[in-house]
């Protein structure tokens, strides 16, 4: 489904869909960035979710790549509310689309503005959710180019808040463009869910969900100096446990929209003494 600015109009998607079992390539050398934007009330999305889903049966572990699914808001009016749908989360793919920086494989001819399923592959490239083949390609591309930083956060919880502290170490690369402005993110992803659709294009169905972002932070200043650390503070929502949540981290350049680095660790830190 896609919405145009001030236009909505239901796009026709093609699927490429493969059940193949895959072995990443031996040459992987980054964490991949894998956002997929996406609504329990789209009936183009479910195959999408299954890919991310899949991901790990596909070859791709979480050491490689880590998948984040937002779940946009515009689709709440057609019939069904998306439990997990948020206006920030929206405002995330309405960036991209407005920074007009995202590389589709067709060019041009590629899709633009607001659609799900929308796949953007690193801050750098998007397409439709369903194109397995496809996404896999640019997938592994991704994974063939080395991270741009290494980084290290330290979570800590009390109550309902996460306190994070990334320290971020550049790693020296040819031709890469130091003035841009990076700044670290984090999201508490709800590993999977399940949800009856009663009403809307998915009546009758049982959506099985995975990486499901339900917090994202304000984008904080990249530490400037070894040593330096930046602090991100997150709240839990009070319907889910610590222990079904992923805390996933990176680097984006605000500049670009290009992901120089990301992490995932299990949302079970240790509890400050006090």
């Amino acid at each position: 489904m896609r919405l145009g600015f001030g236009l909505v109009a239901i796009a026709s998607l093609a699927s490429g869909d493969c059940a193949t079992v895959r072995a990443a390539p031996n040459e992987w050398r980054r964490v991949v960035l894998v956002e997929l934007f996406t609504s329990e009330g789209c009936s183009s999305c479910p195959a999408a979710d299954a890919f991310v889903r899949e991901l790990p049966a596909l070859g791709f572990a979480r050491d490689k790549v880590v998948p984040l699914t937002f779940h946009v808001d515009y689709w709440d009016g057609l019939g069904w509310k998306d439990r997990f749908a948020g206006p920030d989360f929206t405002a995330r793919q309405d960036w991209y689309a407005r920074s007009t920086k995202l590389r589709s494989p067709e060019g041009e001819a590629g899709l633009h503005g607001l659609y799900t399923p929308q796949l953007v592959i690193d801050g750098a490239g998007h397409l439709s959710g369903r194109r397995r083949q496809e996404a896999i390609h640019e997938i592994e591309r991704a994974g063939a180019q080395p991270p741009l930083f290494e980084l290290k956060p330290v979570a800590t919880v009390r109550g309902l808040i996460m306190d994070v502290t990334i320290e971020a170490i550049a790693r020296p690369q040819p031709n890469v463009n130091r003035e841009l402005d990076w700044r670290v993110v984090v999201a508490l992803a709800l590993r999977s869910a399940r949800t009856p659709v009663a009403h809307g294009e998915n009546a009758g169905e049982t959506l099985e969900e995975a990486a499901i972002v339900r917090t994202i932070s304000e984008r904080a200043s990249m530490p400037a100096r070894p040593g330096e650390k930046a602090h991100v503070r997150l709240m839990k929502p009070a319907d889910v446990a610590w222990s079904d949540l992923d805390v996933v981290v990176f680097a984006q350049a605000q500049d670009t929209g290009s992901i120089g680095a990301a992490v995932q660790i299990a949302a079970r830190p240790s509890y400050p003494p006090g």
